[in-house]
């Protein structure tokens, strides 16, 4: 290390070998110089560890954000989702498990990582590779015939509840065609398929055992079992007789279940699945889909069309993990800018910390370079000395970086993949610190080596005035768009520092033009007296008020921001799903065991059809989480486009379907307790309009259906409500609605002729599980569910939330910065004033009221700056929307709202501040003279 001298020269009046003498002990009072600083210590090792830990949290959050969308994707994956739509791989075919080529196929998908085991399954597909060919499937008993269909699975008695003693060897019937047929374990049956080419007599197969079934036809599910039936009936063959039910199972093993398939001459489809093992990550993922792409290749290169199948390989995890990267992508857009801002708050904090240390250590520097020391001398010393605690300030960074993410982040698993490029990144950003402190004393010493001649006085840059000016030109910039861009997100923050600026600059003079006002007997209230001249003298107050006014604007900001987005994100997404799952059903009469059938089509002679309901129709009973939604294409004189007419009833309706937390799914459901008590005798129907401006003055509506023309009374008008698709809505009562239909009511069985024109929805408040449980005893094929978690997977819903946890994280630093630049200038102040504050005692004022009126300028600041972030707040809130939303298009429309834990966690914060600041000043305003007159 050079100390500023060539070997043999005198540096600063030191001869070379006093210089050599003193160089390493002045270098190691450097090293271990910061330890003995006290508070200072602390606060420089505080600032270096937030700045690492700003840079480190940047890739663990984004690793463990990634991991959450990806298991929120998942979760939204319906549990009927065949196998090209959920994470998982099926090789199909019609050659036998058994087979060398099927061997070598499911030695391939053993070999992708972060897949399961192959489980092995098949199932007859005569009927459905022979249409339109004649084909029945029977298995007999005592003369007596029916339908049943083979299934294979790889261990039947552990998947099947059994009923009564069970064998080893055979087939398993269900306890219904056992029962008609009057079998039981140990029997013998015979399995026949009629059809060309086919074994006339049939096969004996002998009874394994019978096992239980939920409803008519789906096996039950054993207590604690891994894999349930009902998730799987899209792999059950169907009836051959009954077209909209599942067939009677024959379930077997693999083995048994192909050599009677060979015997009957029955065909069979034969799979192999695998899924992705659970707390698979995102990383992870991806290699397993292109490890299951190769597969796809080798597989399909290599096996040979033989049979009534085609070979395929089908794999939804390749479009999972896209759907996942997208919506990843999306949340890594949104929390970049808030990155970077915390990133560049941290690294201003250690710039301030730098101005601050050579303004703290003026003397010392003074010193050096009055001794001698070259300006890069000084830098390097600087820098060794920050050296020291920037390496455990890196280190405790990328560690509270970790802790902060796995705790308070996003709920996705932290793996290496991201710990070592984040202990990299918080190494980098803890390096800055001590360059950047070197760098500046480096600087403050070479102004000391050539001082500037002074040509004129130093004037006070205008820099309130360029604040004002930035937080003006951009929120002017905000009003010509419809959504945030990402450097429009620091809006917020300059609108609270231009509001603080002038709050502060107004208390400032205000106090000037009062300062020297007294009372009437003209003897000055010391208190008041004291604390407007203090505010009338400026300097750093206004600068505080600006911190504080920041810190504590974007905290009740960002923390009523986050709220905001959460409800009407919930909003949102009760509106577009309705329920947590909905189904289409093909009518409610397939959940009716006593559904009435639709009365013929009335011959002209006999006159036009009977008015009223048909006798008998009904609408079956469900579950108390279930309801049912008729929906109509309708149009109406005011307007060529086609409307929903949504028929419900209206009390199961308020139970099932999901109402957010927002004041427009408060109104629609207010709404629709009125449509439950509407007169529904009259000629007219109740009904509430959603979302169509045509009928904005229009309270009488004709409306016309397939079925019926008639009359709507609107009661509610409303811009939202559950289940909103992409057209306008009527909502009617059904009391008011089936009995206008006569026998076009959807509830009724179809007996051929004209398909009813009614879509009919089932709704559950339990998801998946509440339509399972409804659908499945009566083994009805449920298309198209739909549940709330795939509408809450939207990349900009994800992105919005995910972000959060950034947002309040720099909101809360702000916030700290806030408390520290109040603590700092009452530190400063009260140190700086000591000398006054000792004379104004001695002459009888007394330090009580000295000290008080101290504590009454820093309470004056705090308060002033709460209602410059007041005011902040109110200039932000009409451009909210454009701020925050992040679909601005889509209903309910987004409502800024001030929620109380904003207020109370904002005014939590100034409380802290304020005795904090109070606590300093009561500490450091001593009276001793040696301490007054110190320095």
């Amino acid at each position: 290390m050079d100390l500023g001298g060539g070997p043999g020269q005198d540096v600063g009046g030191l001869s070379a070998g006093e210089v050599e003498r003193v160089r390493w002990p002045l270098v190691a009072a450097v090293v271990t110089g910061w330890l003995r600083q006290g508070p200072w210590t602390v606060l420089v090792l505080a600032v270096f560890t937030v700045a690492s830990l700003a840079a480190a949290s940047a890739p663990i959050f984004d690793e463990a954000s990634d991991n959450a969308v990806f298991a929120s994707r998942l979760a939204a994956i319906s549990p009927t989702a065949s196998q090209g739509e959920d994470v998982a791989v099926r090789l199909t075919a019609s050659a036998s498990p058994n087979s060398a080529d099927q061997q070598t196929a499911i030695a391939d998908l053993r070999g992708v990582r972060h897949l399961s085991e192959p489980t092995l399954g098949g199932a007859s597909v005569g009927m459905e590779s022979v249409r339109p060919k004649r084909w029945e499937a029977t298995v007999t008993a005592g003369g007596r015939a029916l339908t049943a269909r083979l299934l294979a699975v790889t261990d039947p008695t552990a998947r099947l509840v059994p009923v009564g003693e069970a064998g080893s060897d055979g087939v398993w019937l269900p306890e219904p065609l056992a029962t008609d047929l009057g079998v039981r374990a140990g029997d013998t049956v015979t399995y026949r398929i009629d059809t060309l080419g086919a074994n006339p007599d049939g096969v004996a197969v002998r009874i394994a055992g019978v096992y239980a079934v939920a409803g008519s036809r789906l096996p039950a599910d054993p207590p604690g079992g891994a894999a349930s039936w009902a998730r799987e009936q899209r792999d059950f063959p169907g009836d051959t007789q009954a077209s909209t039910l599942k067939a009677h199972l024959l379930i077997g093993d693999i083995d048994t279940i192909e050599r009677l398939a060979k015997a009957s001459g029955d065909r069979m489809l034969w799979w192999a699945d695998a899924k992705l093992t659970p707390g698979t990550t995102l990383v992870e993922a991806r290699t397993a889909a292109r490890e299951v792409e190769e597969v796809r290749r080798r597989y399909l290169g290599r096996m040979v069309d033989a049979g009534p199948v085609t070979p395929r390989v089908a794999s939804g995890i390749a479009q999972v993990v896209a759907d996942a990267s997208g919506t990843a992508e999306a949340v890594q857009r949104r929390t970049r800018v808030s990155g970077w801002a915390a990133l560049a708050v941290g690294l201003a904090s250690v710039l301030a910390i730098g101005l601050l240390a050579v303004r703290r250590r003026r003397l010392e520097l003074r010193h050096s370079v009055g001794s001698g020391l070259a300006p890069s001398t000084v830098g390097i010393l600087w820098f060794v000395e920050h050296l020291v605690p920037a390496v455990p300030a890196a280190v405790a960074g990328w560690a509270l970086a970790r802790v902060l993410v796995e705790r308070f982040g996003p709920p996705g698993p932290v793996t290496a993949v991201s710990l070592r490029p984040a202990l990299v990144a918080a190494g980098l950003a803890a390096l800055a610190g001590p360059v950047t402190v070197a760098a500046v004393a480096a600087l403050s010493a070479a102004r000391r080596v050539r001082p500037a001649v002074p040509v004129s006085p130093r004037r006070a840059r205008p820099w309130g005035l360029l604040v004002i000016v930035a937080a003006a030109v951009a929120g002017v910039g905000m009003w010509g768009t419809t959504q945030a861009r990402g450097v429009d997100r620091v809006v917020p923050m300059l609108v609270f520092a231009a509001a603080g600026v002038l709050g502060g600059t107004l208390a400032v003079r205000l106090a000037s033009l009062l300062k020297g006002t007294t009372t009437t007997d003209r003897r000055p209230m010391v208190v008041g007296w004291l604390l407007r001249r203090r505010l009338a003298a400026g300097g750093e107050r206004v600068l505080t008020v600006v911190l504080l006014a920041t810190g504590l604007g974007m905290l009740v900001f960002t923390v009523s921001a986050v709220d905001t987005v959460a409800v009407n994100i919930d909003d949102r997404v009760a509106t577009s799903a309705g329920a947590a799952a909905v189904a289409t059903i093909p009518g409610s009469w397939v959940l009716d065991d006593q559904a009435v059938n639709r009365p013929p089509e009335p011959k002209p002679e006999d006159g036009p059809a009977p008015e009223g309901l048909v006798p008998g129709v009904r609408t079956p009973p469900l579950p108390a989480h279930a309801a049912l939604v008729w929906r109509l294409d309708a149009t109406t004189p005011y307007d060529d486009g086609l409307r929903d007419l949504v028929v419900v009833e209206p009390e199961s309706f308020l139970r099932v379907a999901d109402w957010g937390r927002g004041a427009d799914l408060a109104a629609a459901r207010n709404a629709l307790r009125r449509l439950a008590t509407a007169d529904v005798s009259g000629s007219k129907v109740p009904a509430i309009v959603v979302g169509d401006p045509s009928l904005a003055r229009v309270d009488d509506v004709p409306v016309n259906l397939a079925g019926w023309n008639g009359q709507m009374l609107v009661i509610a008008k409303l811009p939202a409500f559950p289940g909103l698709g992409n057209r306008a809505l009527y909502v009617v009562p059904d009391a008011a609605m089936f009995r206008h239909l006569g026998r076009d009511d959807p509830r009724l069985r179809p007996t051929g002729g004209a398909p009813s024109f009614a879509r009919t929805e089932l709704w559950s408040s339990t998801g998946q599980r509440g339509i399972d449980e409804v659908v499945a005893p009566r083994s009805v094929d449920a298309g198209l569910v739909s549940t709330i978690e795939q509408y809450r997977q939207d990349a900009d819903y994800v992105a919005a939330r995910q972000s959060r946890g950034y947002e309040l994280a720099v909101a809360a630093y702000l916030a700290l910065l806030a408390i520290v630049a109040l603590a700092l200038h009452a530190d400063r102040t009260a140190v700086a004033a000591r000398p006054g504050d000792l004379m104004l005692a001695r002459v009888g004022v007394g330090r009580a009221k000295v000290v008080g009126a101290r504590v009454a300028e820093l309470v004056t600041l705090v308060v002033v700056a709460l209602a410059c972030a007041v005011g902040g707040l109110a200039v932000l809130r009409p451009m909210a929307a454009r701020l925050l939303d992040p679909v601005p298009d889509q209903v309910p429309v987004l409502r800024f709202g001030v929620p109380a834990s904003a207020v109370g966690v904002t005014l939590g914060v100034a409380v802290v501040a304020a005795a904090l600041a109070v606590l300093l000043v009561i500490v450091r305003s001593s009276a001793r003279e040696e301490e007054a007159f110190r320095g």
